[in-house]
């Protein structure tokens, strides 16, 4: 009997050895959600340039993520642009750019309806 066991082992600690643990996800979903804002961002950005908005020293990747009341209620006017971007319950995006006192815009601020997957821009409504 020690016999048959012994023989088992080696076979058992080789089937064993092959089995490894599950690997990671490759990205978390909040990393994953990031990079959707981001994208959303720049479909905003990109819409508003092809609308006369200067979005000069405005970069998607420097977006801020929040709720949506928090990108409804804006920014305060500034030296620097300012991007909010929020997901709204119906999937779409509310990208939300208020651009610097010094872009021919002079602090203006656009609220911009993002398609569910970025494919493109829905409204665009200006505010100051």
């Amino acid at each position: 009997m020690t016999r048959t066991i012994a023989r088992w082992v080696p076979l058992l600690a080789a089937l064993s050895s092959g089995c490894a643990p599950a690997p990671a996800p490759d990205a978390p979903a909040a990393a994953s959600s990031t990079t959707r804002a981001t994208k959303a961002a720049s479909v905003a950005l990109t819409a508003l340039s092809h609308r006369k908005f200067d979005v000069h020293g405005c970069a998607a990747s420097e977006a801020r993520v929040v709720d949506e009341a928090a990108a409804r209620a804006g920014t305060p006017q500034g030296e620097r642009c300012a991007i909010l971007v929020a997901r709204r319950s119906d999937q779409t995006w509310l990208v939300v750019v208020r651009s610097s006192l010094s872009s021919s815009s002079f602090g203006a601020q656009a609220l911009v309806t993002v398609l569910p997957q970025a494919e493109g821009v829905g409204a665009i409504e200006y505010t100051r």
